[in-house]
């Protein structure tokens, strides 16, 4: 067994670790078996001397190691569900007063808005929701006094109280008395917001409203401000991800913008970088949160993966990387959407946009010799031509690019935004591609309109109508597609064990697919 599958499976095998500790109690005496078994299976492996005994002992000490990293996992999510600080459950139910540092951007909502903070002495998160004005800041210092409380689920189709408990955020306090307490905390978050900040107020000041929300959701994940109707149309439509910030949205942002720098015949070495710039620029811009900053290494890995040109390439740096995450929080893994939609959407670009451009080719193909047949002659000649390597493929156009990579990641997360959301859009692989197709421009006029807002505020509204035609044609395909029957179809919430068996069988079907185009390609 080769080194890199090696690499693979031990990845593999810690992230089932936590998966199967998120859902099951693990009884220590297991955990201990598994132990002693995976250490027996080491040792005997490593130790085998003779050549005969030799590879097999090497793939006993390879079962060892895996399952011993399995353990690791399960235990690694033990550790950060016990290390979780709950020491204030004694006053709950009870008015009290406690004092923190916003340690988050407060998210904003359509009546209010809601801080996390850090209480001072114990360490414990506490999500504070408040009235929507005065607006608070990240590293701000207050003070708060009202009715302390536990979370509570509101609906039955999502779990708020395990949502807030990836974070460690296990009570909430609910519109209580809050004020300022002290200076804030100026560190390298408090800056980046404070650039987040007033680029977003440049663009209130220069574009009307929708527009200037919507480039606000694009460029900085803000969707504070969006009219409802707009958000409801949004869902309908499958473009929510646009203005979210979600790996999700990174991911086939990313892949928009090199697709759009290769359409422009720009050298592919250079699209890969710039394309890297741009993602750098919106995760700095965003504040650098761990959500974004995760979301921002999925985008990153599926340039390099174009970069590569074998997409299959990048599989071991993709779970390479998830592995990290989840070790850094292990409770992303179930209880994060986002960053399962991230994970889900940068597979379904990697592993699902090779299988799709072949069915599409094979389609093209066939509509192709309908439409205008070819003679025997021109076409053997054309197969030998092909075959001693003198046939030059044709560009792929920018529009079939985007489209095949909307349908294989909006493919790859179908399940899962079944399971969670209970609805599915019929109408958002065309709706994406012909906003995505103008995206990468939007997003440039938009981020230049407000930058020389800064520098000279008349200047920026003559480049503002760039921007705003851009963002009216976007808008105006949302509201149409919005407008068709039965564009958004409710559905039955899926089982979760369902789930997981359509991820089986579309993965052996990509297994399955993959490993003839390397056969082919071999």
């Amino acid at each position: 067994m080769s080194k890199s599958r090696v690499f693979l499976y031990v990845c593999l095998a810690f992230i089932s670790g936590v998966s199967i500790a998120s859902f099951f109690i693990i009884p220590v005496i297991i955990l201990f078996c598994f132990f002693v078994f995976g250490g027996i299976l080491m040792v005997f492996g490593l130790s085998a001397r003779s050549w005969t005994v030799r590879g097999q002992g090497v793939n006993l000490a390879i079962v060892g190691v895996i399952i011993l990293f399995f353990l690791a996992g399960a235990m690694r999510f033990s550790q950060k569900s016990d290390r979780a600080p709950r020491t204030l459950d004694d006053v709950l139910r009870r008015s009290v007063e406690i004092r923190g540092r916003i340690t988050q951007e407060p998210a904003q909502k359509e009546k209010s808005q809601e801080i996390i903070i850090e209480e001072g002495k114990t360490g414990n998160k506490v999500l504070v929701r408040t009235e929507k004005y005065p607006p608070y800041f990240y590293g701000q210092d207050i003070r708060a006094a009202g009715l302390f409380e536990e979370p509570e689920n509101f609906t039955a189709d999502f779990d708020y109280i395990s949502y807030l408990a990836r974070d460690d955020i296990f009570y909430v306090m609910n519109f209580p008395t809050v004020e300022i307490s002290g200076a804030s905390k100026k560190d390298l978050r408090y800056y980046l917001f404070s650039i987040k900040s007033a680029f977003s107020k440049q663009i209130n000041a220069i574009l009307p409203e929708p527009h200037a929300s919507f480039l606000s959701g694009l460029i900085l994940g803000e969707r504070r401000s969006i009219p409802k109707e707009l958000t409801e149309k949004f869902q309908i439509t499958g473009t929510s991800h646009l203005v979210a910030l979600s790996g999700f949205n990174i991911t086939i942002v990313a892949d928009g913008i090199s697709k759009f720098f290769s359409a422009l015949s720009v050298p592919f070495r250079a699209s890969f970088w710039l394309a890297s710039i741009g993602i750098g620029l919106f995760t700095i811009l965003t504040g650098a949160s761990p959500s974004v900053v995760r979301a921002s290494v999925m985008g990153v890995l599926v340039l390099i993966a174009r970069k590569e040109g074998r997409l299959y390439s990048i599989r071991n740096a993709l779970v390479f990387a998830g592995a990290v995450m989840v070790f850094h929080n292990p409770k992303i893994l179930r209880f994060d959407v986002a960053f399962q939609l991230s994970f889900l959407a940068t597979l379904g670009l990697v592993y699902a946009s090779p299988v799709f451009d072949e069915y599409f080719e094979k389609i093209k193909a066939r509509i192709a010799w309908k439409v205008k047949p070819r003679f025997p002659e021109e076409m053997g000649e054309r197969s030998r031509s092909s075959e001693i390597g003198t046939a030059h493929p044709r560009k792929k156009s920018f529009l079939r690019e985007v489209f095949i990579s909307t349908l294989s990641a909006q493919f790859m997360v179908l399940p899962i935004l079944v399971y969670n959301f209970g609805s599915v859009s019929l109408i958002s692989p065309v709706t994406n591609v012909m906003i995505l197709a103008a995206i990468p421009s939007t997003m440039f006029f938009g981020f230049i309109t407000g930058i020389a807002g800064f520098i000279f505020l008349p200047f920026a509204k003559i480049l503002s109508w760039i921007s705003w035609l851009f963002l009216q044609y976007e808008i105006s395909v949302i509201e149409f597609f919005a407008g068709i029957p039965l564009a958004s179809v409710a559905v039955a919430k899926l089982p979760f064990s369902l789930v997981i068996l359509s991820y089986a069988v579309v993965w052996y079907w990509l297994w399955n697919k993959n490993k003839s185009t390397e056969k082919r390609a071999g």
